[in-house]
C-alpha cells in the first residue's frame, strides 16, 4: 500500500508539474484510494471473512469514486484549485503536495489494512463493525447532500457572488466537511473487531489526522479566510458567521467565531 500510494504520487506528481496543472489531483487521490484498496484487498484475501472485507471495501470504494467525480467535475467547471494558486509557483511546494497525498492516503487506510490482512474477527465485537459502517454511511449521505446543495446553489445564476445559507448549510457552515470527518471515523469503528492487538487501536490516530487537517489546515481555515476577503463587509455574512455552527451542525445556532467545531 505504501510503495502504491507513493509511486502513484510520484508519477502522476511529476505529470501534473510538467503540465503545470492541478486538475486532477483530487481525482488521482481517489483513484489511489480506490486501488490501494483493490490491492489490499486481493492480496490479502483469504477464504476467511470475505464478505465482511469486501464490504469494507465497498464503503472506501464507494465514498472515492462519488468524491473523485464531484471534485473533478468541479474543478473542471470552475477552470482550476484555488488551493494551488501559490504553491504553483514553487515546484518543489507543488510536487511536494503529491507526495503528501499518498502519505495522506495511507494513513487514512492504515485501519481498513488491518481489515484486509484479518484472519478471524472478535466475535463478541461483530456489531462494532456494524455500528461503524453505519456511521459511514451517515456521514457519507451527509457529505453527498451537503455537496449537492451547494453545487445546486452554485449553478443558478441568481446566486452569482452569493453565499449558501440554505439546506444542511443553514446549521453548519462546512456541513461536508462534519461528514466526511464522521465517514472516517465509522470506518476505523468497523475495523475494530478485526485489529489483531490493542496496539491497533493507536490507528485512531489516522482519522484524527484528517480531522485536524481539515479543521485547523487545508479545509476549513482556507474557506474562512477566502469567506472573509470575500463577504466580510456583508452584515449578513457576519451574521451567518455568528449563528451557524462552523462544522458541528446545531440547529440552535452556535457562532463560530468562538468555536472551531
Amino acid at each position: 500500500a505504501v510503495v502504491s500510494t507513493q509511486s502513484t504520487g510520484i508519477v502522476f506528481g511529476t505529470i501534473a508539474l510538467l503540465l503545470n496543472t492541478e486538475k486532477f489531483f483530487d481525482f488521482v487521490g481517489s483513484v489511489t484510494f480506490i486501488l490501494c484498496t483493490a490491492l489490499a484487498f486481493f492480496y490479502e484475501e483469504k477464504a476467511q471473512l470475505v464478505e465482511l472485507k469486501l464490504i469494507h471495501a465497498g464503503c472506501i470504494c464507494v465514498w472515492a469514486a462519488k468524491l473523485g467525480s464531484f471534485l473533478l467535475y468541479r474543478v473542471i467547471s470552475s477552470g482550476g484549485d484555488s488551493r494551488f494558486d501559490e504553491i504553483k509557483a514553487s515546484p518543489i511546494r507543488f510536487f511536494r503536495a503529491w507526495i503528501i497525498q499518498g502519505i495522506w492516503v495511507y494513513l487514512n487506510l492504515m485501519p481498513s489494512i488491518f481489515v484486509f490482512s484479518a484472519q478471524k474477527e472478535v466475535p463478541e465485537l461483530a456489531f462494532v463493525s456494524l455500528i461503524g459502517w453505519a456511521i459511514f454511511a451517515f456521514g457519507l449521505i451527509f457529505e453527498t447532500v451537503a455537496d449537492y446543495q451547494k453545487t445546486v446553489f452554485r449553478n443558478n445564476p441568481a446566486n452569482k457572488g452569493k453565499f449558501i445559507t440554505s439546506g444542511l448549510w443553514s446549521i453548519s457552515r462546512h456541513p461536508n466537511y462534519f461528514g466526511e470527518i464522521i465517514l472516517w471515523y465509522g470506518l476505523f469503528i468497523a475495523a475494530v473487531p478485526f485489529f489483531p492487538s490493542a496496539w491497533a487501536r493507536l490507528s485512531v490516530i489516522c482519522p484524527t489526522l484528517t480531522a485536524v487537517l481539515i479543521l485547523k489546515l487545508s479545509g476549513v481555515p482556507m474557506l474562512e479566510k477566502s469567506g472573509m476577503e470575500r463577504w466580510g463587509k456583508d452584515p449578513k455574512y457576519i451574521a451567518y458567521l455568528a449563528n451557524t455552527s462552523c462544522v458541528i451542525p446545531c440547529l440552535g445556532g452556535s457562532g463560530d467565531e468562538k468555536k472551531s467545531m
